[in-house]
């Protein structure tokens, strides 16, 4: 017999590889100068760079209301307006010396015969806030952000006034309206040349995660520029996050940054046709050029990511959303709010789910002891003795319904399914399927026969790899044991989730078509010229 069945290979775990993570925060570490120097940047240089900085943004968002004031925003603005807009370009370089990056190198590839210059700047890995001060200085170009930097006071004035275009990345009819407006505005002439973070989301530079098609779909080159920012002293790639990295970047006596062009990448026949082609490839070179790997984590895993961090927990995301979401049938709304259940349920706050909490989670207080313990082994995959979120949700998933099946049909919990075991399990179902059919699925003579085929070491209990045999020559005996695990699950709080959150699947992408014909009808300059925002979506950098 097989006592163990959660070593037993897990399809779900095949199916969704653990993988790098790039949105994991590195430890801070204060570099040579340690804190002493922290200490006397604070008293000396520290004032003086908040109080520029501050005088330098508050002039910047001065220059973009004036400068967009009757502006229509369908068309470039004119020269008297990008006259305007001038100053700002030099007001970014003081933010940064604000922020002690004193001297930022850049190096460019000698000009490609027949390349002219790129629409399309390309830019990863994406840190922070600090890349939108360098590229603001050094090209002032339009970008693509998210639509909830719109709404940042300045900021949001700013980003406006360069032009920029606003989606929502978490919708799909959102980003295919982006992806029309960078191809309008990267064909007509007038406007400013295009920065793309083409990651849509910040990283710690451990990896280029999936980059986004949309620019890659214009049809012409477009020019790939890596970042390269110094681990000392101050490490931005993960060390801090949000507007925090703007407080220890000006509590640091210098910081670098240096900045590296590479060649124009010019799509081939084949990358032409495929947009998702072109922007792999370019990844590649990309990735290559920085000597770290590819991976395919998303926007999606981003934020779930970020709210995998809420309240200060650790909960450790080793799983794709695009890998897992199929397995649940869910979108990444619906794992966000599984995961926040399962914050709920993680009472003692160490970011994994303990046996008694497990217990709690799936309403198995009143199963016998031996059965639940059984069935916390099979979704503890990893023999931990805990769960983490993403063993739960995998767990959740109506994949590995051998494993099930046989925890369901071991009834007398001791690691083997017995005859007796099975002869009960039949009766359940017979009891069940008489009233529609008025026969039992299978009958005594034959489940005995087919118990003894399997049964090959003679010992009266089927194992693991015996009882696939049994179901597998007796399909009926699979759905049966799933029906009847279906039956004593589906009553917990997390499966019901699961359902519920498959049925609002729908209701929010209807909601989002909605939404979109709404923004259309009533905005049209604002759609057209790529300013977006869905009502009732979150809001976040």
């Amino acid at each position: 017999m097989s006592p163990t069945v959660g070593r037993q290979p897990s399809h779900i775990l095949e199916r969704v590889p653990r993988v790098v993570n790039p949105f994991g925060l590195r430890p801070f570490a204060p570099g040579m100068c340690g804190h002493a120097g922290m200490a006397l940047t604070a008293v000396s240089l520290f004032p003086i760079r908040l109080i520029v900085l501050i005088v330098a943004v508050l002039i910047a968002g001065a220059l973009a209301v004036l400068a967009t004031i009757g502006a229509d925003g369908s068309k470039p603005l004119n020269a008297a307006r990008r006259l305007l807009l001038h100053p700002i370009q030099w007001l970014a370089r003081v933010a940064l010396w604000c922020l002690g990056y004193w001297r930022i190198p850049v190096t460019r590839p000698d000009a490609v015969q027949g390349v002219k210059t790129p629409r399309v700047l390309v830019s990863a890995p994406h840190y922070s806030l600090i890349d939108v001060f360098f590229w603001t200085y050094y090209e002032m170009p339009m970008t693509l952000s998210h639509h909830g930097v719109a709404s940042i006071p300045i900021v949001g004035r700013i980003a406006r006034a360069m032009e920029t275009i606003f989606v929502d990345r978490r919708t799909a009819e959102a980003r295919a309206e982006a992806a029309n407006t960078i191809k309008r505005r990267c064909l007509e002439p007038g406007w400013p040349r295009l920065l793309v973070f083409p990651e849509g989301t910040v990283t710690n530079g451990s990896a280029l995660i999936q980059f986004r098609p949309g620019a890659f779909a214009v049809g012409e080159a477009v020019q790939p520029v890596i970042l390269r920012y110094g681990t000392r002293p101050l490490d931005v790639s993960g060390a801090v996050r949000g507007y925090e990295v703007f407080l220890y970047a000006m509590l640091q006596p210098a910081n670098s940054l240096s900045v590296e062009f590479l060649s124009p990448a010019v799509p081939s026949q084949a990358e032409l046709s495929d947009p998702r082609l072109f922007a792999g490839n370019v990844r590649a070179a990309m990735a290559a050029a920085l000597g770290v790997p590819c991976t395919n984590h998303s926007y999606e895993d981003a934020w779930l990511a970020a709210v995998a961090h809420e309240g200060g927990r650790e909960v450790a995301q080793t799983f794709e959303v695009k890998s897992l979401a199929p397995l649940l049938q869910l979108d990444a709304d619906g794992l966000v709010e599984l995961l926040r259940r399962f914050h709920r349920l993680d009472s003692n706050g160490s970011g994994r789910l303990e046996y008694e909490e497990f217990v709690d989670a799936l309403d198995l207080a009143g199963a016998a002891p031996g059965y639940a313990r059984r069935l916390f082994r099979l979704f503890d995959t990893d023999e931990s003795g805990s769960l983490s979120f993403a063993e739960l949700t995998q767990g959740l998933a109506p994949l590995d319904r051998l494993k099930l099946a046989f925890i369901t049909c071991d009834l007398d919990a001791e690691g083997g399914v017995t005859l007796s075991s099975l002869r009960r399990v039949v009766a359940y179902a017979a009891e069940r399927q008489r009233a529609s059919t008025g026969r039992a699925p299978i009958d005594a003579e034959r489940l005995e026969a087919a118990f003894a085929a399997s049964d090959r070491d003679g010992d009266r209990a089927l194992d693991f790899n015996e009882f696939c045999s049994l179901v597998e020559a007796n399909a009926e005996l699979l759905g049966i044991a799933s029906e009847m695990a279906r039956g004593r699950l589906e009553g917990s709080a997390l499966s019901r989730f699961v359902e519920e959150a498959r049925e609002m699947k729908e209701v929010r992408r209807s909601r989002s078509k909605q939404q979109m014909r709404s923004d259309k009808g009533g905005n049209g300059k604002a759609a057209a010229g790529g300013y977006m925002r869905l009502e009732g979506e979150e809001d976040g950098g």
